[in-house]
């Protein structure tokens, strides 16, 4: 996956409770200004658009390399209607609209399990976006 924002910076970091009913933070927080682009991370489907209680979010759910996920948006607000394939890196969304906690200061990033399994006691399983964000990056070093 890439980052959902042209220059990521993390602001608020992913915190998992140690019991998934407990207060914690699911997603990270990425520093974002009103009418900021919002890319896709990885290939996927726009499933959701519009207001979830009372917060503007975008979500698509991954294909591909990863099927099974889920990435929400907050706050967000898309033109493309749900049902719309993307790829990684399209622009799907603008940081607009209304938040509990990022308006107009931020990007709020959340990646969840989806379909069978997606659960731990009954919870939405939800994962850190900064692993998936920076997995698989190689280094090479000079031979000696």
């Amino acid at each position: 996956m890439t980052w959902p924002v042209d220059s990521p910076d993390v602001i608020r970091a992913f915190d998992q409770p140690s019991k998934p009913w407990l207060a914690g933070h699911r997603g990270v927080d990425l520093a974002a200004e009103s009418g900021d682009r919002i890319i896709a991370p990885a290939e996927g489907t726009v499933s959701f658009s519009g207001s979830v209680a009372g917060k503007s979010v975008v979500s698509v759910t991954h294909t591909g390399r990863n099927t099974g996920l889920v990435s929400t948006f907050e706050p967000a607000s898309s033109s493309l209607a749900v049902g719309t394939m993307v790829r990684r890196g399209q622009a799907v969304a603008t940081v607009e609209g209304e938040s509990d906690h990022c308006t107009d200061t931020c990007l709020h990033w959340g990646i969840k399990r989806a379909g069978a399994n997606t659960s731990v006691e009954g919870r939405t399983q939800y994962l850190d976006p900064h692993r998936y964000a920076t997995a698989g990056r190689i280094g090479l070093k000079p031979a000696t």
